[in-house]
């Protein structure tokens, strides 16, 4: 069984009222995003499917930065395909931005 995966890596900048949310509640907020964007994401395997992504960093509540994330994807994806589908997705408070 030869699985394949795209990752991807961000940045997501969190601020405003955004700062309130905690980790668990960004991963949620991360799923919606994704699955309204319609982009091929790469769900884990097993009883109950989540989308596979990984945080490399935490925020504490209350504290406005940057989290890197991978998202992983079953094909290739353009990263202005990304910015445009995600994007528009992502509630007041969150932007993407990509390594330099």
């Amino acid at each position: 069984m030869n699985i394949v995966k795209y990752p991807v890596k961000i940045i997501l900048h969190k601020s405003g009222d955004m700062i309130l949310y905690s980790q668990l509640d960004m991963v949620s907020v991360l799923e919606r995003a994704l699955r309204r964007s319609k982009l091929p994401v790469f769900f884990t395997m097993g009883f109950n499917p989540r989308i596979k992504m990984s945080f490399h960093n935490g925020l504490k509540l209350g504290v406005e930065g940057d989290i890197e994330i991978t998202f992983y994807f079953n094909d290739p994806v353009n990263l202005d395909q990304l910015k445009q589908s995600l994007g528009p997705q992502l509630p007041e408070g969150l932007t993407i931005e990509f390594f330099k």
